[in-house]
């Protein structure tokens, strides 16, 4: 009988103090599964669904008070030998099981990294990529800013991941003004390309790129194949790059294994940012992780570009060792 008032107890209660009993029994009190479901008359299936759900809820918090002793010596360790800033890890307790997934984690870090670090009247400048556009989603709040497109636009970038939606989205979270670009990221002729070079619109916003307080951008690494670059730019351009052993873009400045900036076409035909104006740009914020990423992130940080790098604690751990 007491067990039956117990489960009619549980029958129309709040499901925050079902969340709540449930993880005070299995994680507290060490109770099995088996056990709490005969406390509330369900399934020990339903269990498992209740301490997923009370976890996803927040009513369940984890904390690894040592490993983020370890975060904090890596985070040293690694500024210390790259010459970098700051170093953001997400830390080894989160994990992933794609790349996508590894860029929402990161996209995540990065928001809240801005939030915590970004002034009211800083003058950001914004790439584009798949790890951005999960940063910009992510963002709930920002002081007012003038948000910066640094690159022309091209139809092979995803439109959520393009530089304008980027900073739009941005600027509209900060309450801040976007300085869009509304031309091609390059163009086939010299002349057309000097000639929207005068385009007010256009010097409107490079007039920024040579004193920006900030640049965000992702890392492209050509050796996997997993950069917006790699994906887009005509053959005639990337095999010669290739055969400069080309390992990273870094917004449209492109840098070898070794971290030595290469000439590239986007110099004559294209628009965006240049390797001078973003090497004296006060931070500029490089997050990557991953395999894929790894030599692209390698190289970048050999050219001296990045003041902090955003990236994962595997790739972090492997970084060390390189």
């Amino acid at each position: 009988m007491p067990e039956q008032k117990m489960k009619n107890r549980w029958q129309h209660s709040d499901p925050r103090y079902i969340y709540s009993f449930v993880a005070k029994r299995y994680f507290s009190e060490m109770k099995t599964k088996i056990e709490i479901a005969e406390e509330l008359g369900v399934s020990r299936f339903k269990v498992a669904r209740l301490i997923d759900e009370s976890i996803e809820q927040g009513y369940v918090k984890f904390i690894f008070p040592k490993q983020q002793v370890l975060d904090e010596e890596i985070t040293r360790n690694l500024c210390e030998k790259y010459n970098l800033h700051d170093t953001v890890i997400l830390s080894i307790s989160d994990s992933w099981s794609s790349q996508e997934q590894l860029n929402v984690k990161l996209g995540g870090i990065t928001a809240q990294y801005l939030t915590k670090n970004l002034k009211e009247g800083m003058k950001l400048g914004v790439a584009w990529g798949r790890v951005l556009s999960s940063t910009v989603s992510q963002l709930e709040s920002l002081p007012p800013l003038d948000v910066v497109q640094l690159s022309g636009v091209h139809p092979g970038i995803e439109f959520s991941q393009g530089p304008i939606d980027l900073i739009h989205k941005i600027a509209s979270v900060s309450q801040g003004k976007a300085y869009p670009m509304y031309v091609p990221m390059w163009v086939d002729d010299k002349n057309l390309a000097l000639k929207l070079c005068e385009d007010p619109a256009v010097m409107e916003t490079q007039k920024f790129y040579s004193n920006l307080d900030v640049i965000i951008t992702g890392i492209g690494d050509w050796k996997s194949g997993s950069s917006s670059l790699y994906d887009i730019f005509p053959k005639s351009w990337s095999t010669p790059l290739i055969n400069q052993d080309i390992a990273a873009d870094i917004c449209i400045t492109l840098v070898n294994s070794k971290g030595e900036i290469l000439a590239s076409p986007m110099t004559s035909y294209g628009f965006g940012i240049t390797s001078e104006q973003l090497r004296n740009t006060k931070k500029v914020i490089g997050v990557a992780g991953g395999e894929e990423k790894y030599q692209g992130i390698v190289a970048s940080l050999k050219s001296g570009l990045l003041d902090v790098l955003i990236t994962d604690f595997d790739t972090a751990t492997k970084l060390l060792n390189e």
